[in-house]
């Protein structure tokens, strides 16, 4: 009898902390600079999917590798600043992971992304040598982007397939390139956008294998004219309230404003 009883205690423990290991374990925040973490390197090593990197206002010169599924926020918009020195990669994504409020500046390229489900969110992409953001492969989901003045073009993808990824609600303009620049065998939809101002072709499909389906956006005044655009595309100044101070809001007399398939106004819908 005291065997049994015994094996039932055992059996008991063993099924108490089964139950404990199933538990999901909370997702935590990781703030930069703190006692936890003073670079976001260090707050990168020590994240675990499902957690939050927060960036506090400064200027950050560092090269940073998103690690997959973290939420890798700044405090407040755009006064969290990565800085790439003039060189290499600033920012690359990872799996499933998400950055938004950054200002990105001053690399080869701002942003790459390789990685299934990656999320680029309301950032400011400036003054890259080359492309603002790079995608390869598989296309991220871009939302309420300003990727404005880089040296090459704004956008440019590679390969890419719109599966859970999309480029949409982005004000991109201002490049000394394309606007958005594509190769390889992509096949992608363009939805929302202000596509203004650009040095070269608003849209440049480069290759007999890209298909984009463009719907609702704005070109307006890019240096080359898209052919064959859409109808439901538009093109009329886009009135930036003062876009040299990087005001992109629009002035009330805009076309822009409402004209998004969700009723919202085209381009990115950051009030600042």
């Amino acid at each position: 009898m005291a065997v049994i009883s015994s094996k039932i205690r055992v059996l008991a423990l063993i099924a108490l902390v089964a139950a404990a290991l199933a538990l999901p374990v909370s997702a935590r925040t990781i703030v930069v600079p703190s006692s936890e973490a003073k670079t976001i390197g260090a707050a990168m090593a020590q994240a675990r999917p499902g957690d939050t990197v927060k960036v506090k206002d400064g200027v950050y010169r560092e090269n940073i590798f998103v690690a997959p599924g973290i939420f890798f926020v700044a405090e407040n918009l755009f006064k969290a600043v990565l800085d790439g020195r003039g060189k290499g990669t600033i920012v690359t994504m990872g799996g499933s992971a998400t950055i938004s409020g950054f200002e990105i500046r001053n690399g080869t390229i701002g942003i790459l992304s390789e990685a299934a489900q990656a999320v680029i969110r309301q950032c400011r992409v400036i003054h890259n040598v080359q492309s603002g953001i790079l995608c390869v492969g598989v296309l991220p989901k871009m939302e309420d982007n300003f990727v404005v003045f880089n040296k090459g073009s704004g956008i440019q993808g590679w390969d890419v397939r719109t599966t859970s990824g999309s480029i949409n609600h982005n004000t991109i303009a201002y490049n000394a390139n394309h606007g958005i620049a594509l190769g390889g065998t992509t096949s992608i939809t363009v939805e929302n956008n202000i596509i203004a101002f650009n040095d070269q072709f608003g849209i440049k499909p480069a290759e007999e294998t890209v298909r984009v389906e463009l719907i609702n956006n704005n070109f307006y005044q890019n240096a080359r004219i898209s052919s064959n655009l859409p109808s439901d595309n538009i093109s009329t100044d886009p009135l930036f309230v003062d876009a040299k101070r990087f005001n992109f809001n629009l002035l009330k007399e805009s076309r822009s404003i409402g004209m998004g398939t969700d009723n919202q106004n085209l381009g990115a819908r950051i009030l600042h």
